[in-house]
């Protein structure tokens, strides 16, 4: 008697969705699904807080997220129980996160994960939407960390994508896109990309407290040791960040994020 088996050459995938709503300062809606949770702390800020959480431990290609985050009126901030890591892929599959926020009637609604390390040769595609409303505002940040410096580390070639649109009033006032693809090494040591920062940083304030947000930040560059720059144009702030060392890069992002936001972080992000 002969018996044959056949072994699958289907990698597992890690999949995951969630959705949190938030109405005049109440919580109307949480679902998650697979390896995406969304936990709600108990906090004494002025703030909701919502941190969300991979249990696969991080991410690598095939996988697929999708978070949903909306607030009515509400005052919302939305984080990461810790740094997302983007696997090397051991095929040619893209993993995918998509992230969805909402803000009407009066919103604050704050996106504040903690970095996105992407390890050599992780494979990784993440678009942003963010739809407000003229009476709202939404502060979007994502900090990048190019490798694992402390395990010596040097990002020579991944596949990661970054797509952002911002519409207000249905209206679309902001847009960007970034692509790092197959030898990204030159890149990120040139001058003009990535100047051999081991960190880099976006964040993007569209809201009606814009000349106050543009002061505030003002108020915060001198004190920072990270290569910074923003504009100020159409109604929203843009800033760039890049940092030689990640940890001084975070540590510059809890001093803008202060100055920005007049509270205190998360307390996720400092454990």
């Amino acid at each position: 008697m002969t018996s044959i088996v056949t072994a699958s050459k289907v990698h597992q995938r890690s999949y995951g969705s969630a959705a949190v709503t938030f109405d005049n300062d109440n919580l109307v809606k949480l679902y998650q699904r697979g390896a995406a949770k969304a936990l709600l702390p108990r906090t004494y800020g002025s703030m909701n807080e919502v941190v969300l959480i991979n249990t696969a431990g991080g991410i690598t290609g095939g996988d697929s997220y999708q978070y949903f985050c909306e607030a009515a009126a509400s005052p919302l901030v939305v984080t990461t129980q810790a740094a997302e890591r983007a696997y090397q892929s051991s095929t040619k599959d893209i993993a995918s996160i998509d992230v969805h926020l909402t803000a009407t009637n009066g919103a604050k609604l704050h996106w504040l994960p903690q970095e996105t390390i992407l390890f050599n040769q992780c494979r990784i595609a993440r678009r942003i939407k963010v739809d407000l409303d003229s009476s709202s505002e939404c502060l979007v940040l994502e900090p990048l960390v190019f490798g694992r410096h402390a395990m010596g580390e040097q990002l020579k070639k991944c596949h990661f994508t970054d797509r952002w649109r911002i519409r207000r009033n249905g209206e679309l006032v902001h847009a960007e896109a970034l692509s790092l693809t197959d030898d990204v090494a030159t890149l990120l040591a040139a001058p003009a990309g990535g100047a051999g920062a081991q960190m880099a940083a976006t964040l993007v304030y569209v809201g009606p407290r814009l000349e106050q947000i543009e002061a505030d930040i003002k108020t915060a560059l001198p004190s920072l040791t990270s290569r910074v720059a923003t504009s100020v144009w159409q109604d929203r702030l843009v800033l760039r960040l890049l940092a030689a060392q990640t940890m001084s890069g975070k540590t510059d992002l809890h001093h803008i994020l202060k100055f920005l936001r007049g509270q205190h972080l998360p307390r996720v992000w400092h454990t």
